[in-house]
């Protein structure tokens, strides 16, 4: 059998800390998402390590060492393993510990001491300590010890049984939107989209037999103002869960807020992934995205340069005063290397301001196949007129494409392939499209589609979670939403990626601008 798996086993428990042994379903995702090969191995380990937590601790190496042939037994026995897999499995384990043994603090009489969320050095040394205690003073410790347990213990029983049952008979999402201000109009599209998963799940039984129940919200554009009118709501209304549509900005500090409240988050149109990283590693508990991140819009369309337009030479056009076009800048150059892409060079242009006299003697003199453009945002409209004003009649390639650049550009935009979330013309959308005109009497969504789409499937996501949850609230629903996989929505399938809270490889559309108009062409991935 194949020892890679161990060997990144012991990796991943010095990134992300030892309590990831007492996690065997999170470690299995991790080691699938960096040796998809071994799953055999990968399912025997995961399932050998959840067998040894069901003691409550795991041993430290040397015990472990000694029990190592009882430990392959118990795995034959209890799990059905073969001799050869037993073996290996308990061998694999003991090299693991080994290696956490390494990086703990302690002495050397020290063993690793598993408890719930963490593993720890401990020391014996309290086990060789006199017995001086006077006994009436260690009566009365151990009984306030043990009322103590048991507090804790009725708390946690309380928690857990009152987080089971929805109230009401209904299961209540807040949907946070700026509904008033220039985004008004936008805001009420991706809400009455919410609305409509919300009457379509309810139509049919709704959750374990509750009704899901959309309550619109609108926050003001400050994140601080935002934040002071989202804790005066939590405070009056049992929630079961958050779902934004709102800026970044705001969703950044809705995010701290929901780790606070233990209320999951998703923000479904969110491309920063500061919403659910609260450092540079290690994500906030209870924020996820519906929508992928700058890094992979930029890897997704160096993906496309190389695969879709044939390897050809590309000069890189990017904002350097704004962030998310410096992190699809940087994605793309990185992914570009490594699909064996070549590009020519990069410029830089400002804003609106349309092409930078730099930008512009670059592409004469250097004539390039392909200009890609490293902006999210469909204000791009001067620039791309700008290039065909300087002669440039090549291909355009750019993250962001809208009715209203088709309208301001025109003619400009023929010739150019445009990577969004979601599009117009996409057979898994008519059903979709369709519903909502029924339902609102509106024939076109135009501008709000993609956002529409997010906001519908990001309450159809919501829904499949609470459907797999224990519980209705809390942890119960944060690990589903975190363990969600290969769920079939509308916009694309979705599968979480447990070190980002995003998704992880999701499909994105494809439109090709020609004859002074854009079509949806496939949805497709980096493979």
């Amino acid at each position: 059998m194949k020892d890679k798996p161990v060997e990144i086993a012991k990796e991943l428990v010095s990134l992300y800390g030892f309590s990831l042994l007492e996690d065997p379903e999170r470690l299995g995702q991790l080691l699938e998402d960096k040796c998809n090969d071994c799953r055999q191995e990968i399912f025997i380990l995961t399932f050998a390590l959840r067998e040894l937590s069901r003691s409550g601790s795991l041993p430290g190496p040397d015990a472990f060492k000694a029990e190592e042939d009882n430990i392959a037994e118990r795995f034959r026995s209890n799990l059905g393993f073969s001799a050869k897999s037993a073996k290996w499995a308990a061998e694999a384990i003991g090299s693991i510990l080994g290696c956490a043994a390494d990086s703990v603090n302690g002495d050397e009489e020290g063993h690793i001491e598993a408890r719930r969320g963490f593993l720890t050095g401990a020391s014996d040394a309290f086990s060789r300590r006199p017995r001086t205690f006077p006994l009436r003073r260690k009566a009365l410790h151990n009984g306030l010890l043990l009322i103590g347990i048991l507090m804790i213990f009725m708390g946690l029983f309380l928690r857990i049984a009152l987080s089971r049952f929805a109230v009401g008979d209904e299961y209540r999402f807040v949907f946070l939107a700026h509904l008033s201000g220039p985004n008004a109009a936008a805001g009420h599209v991706r809400l009455k989209a919410a609305q409509l998963a919300a009457d379509q799940i309810n139509s049919l039984g709704g959750v374990k037999g509750n009704a899901i129940h959309i309550e619109g919200r609108d926050l003001p554009y400050n994140p601080e103002q935002a934040v002071s009118v989202l804790r005066e709501l939590l405070r009056d209304k049992k929630i079961s869960a958050m779902i934004s549509v709102c800026t970044d900005e705001v969703n950044r500090a809705v995010a701290q807020l929901a780790d606070a409240e233990e209320l999951p988050l998703i923000a479904s149109e969110s491309g920063d992934a500061g919403v659910t990283m609260a450092t540079g590693d290690k994500p906030w508990l209870y924020s996820f995205r519906t929508h992928y991140d700058r890094g992979y819009e930029g890897k997704i369309m160096a993906y496309f340069l190389v695969h879709g337009l044939g390897h050809r030479p590309a000069l890189l056009l990017f904002d350097p005063d704004a962030p998310e076009s410096v992190a699809i800048r940087d994605s793309f150059e990185s992914a570009l290397a490594s699909f064996g892409g070549a590009l020519l060079s990069e410029a830089s242009y400002s804003g609106r301001a349309g092409l930078s006299d730099e930008a512009r003697a670059l592409v004469s003199a250097l004539s390039p196949q392909v200009v890609a453009i490293a902006n999210p945002l469909p204000d791009v409209a001067a620039l791309v007129t700008g290039l065909r004003k300087a002669g440039y009649k090549g291909t355009i390639l750019g993250c962001a494409y809208s009715d209203t650049l088709q309208e301001t550009a025109g003619a400009a935009l023929d010739n150019s392939w445009w990577i969004v979330p979601a599009a117009k013309g996409d057979p898994q959308l008519l059903s979709f499209q369709t519903s909502y005109r029924d339902k609102y009497n509106e024939q076109s969504l135009r501008e709000d589609l993609a956002g529409a789409a997010l906001a519908y499937d990001s309450v159809r996501w919501m829904a499949d979670a609470l459907y797999r949850a224990p519980g209705f609230q809390g942890e119960a629903l944060r690990h589903a939403l975190l363990s969600t996989r290969n769920l079939a929505l509308t916009h694309a399938t979705l599968t979480i990626d447990p070190r980002t809270h995003g998704p992880w490889n999701k499909a994105a559309s494809l439109i090709f601008c020609g004859d002074g108009r854009g079509r949806f062409q496939k949805r497709f991935w980096p493979r």
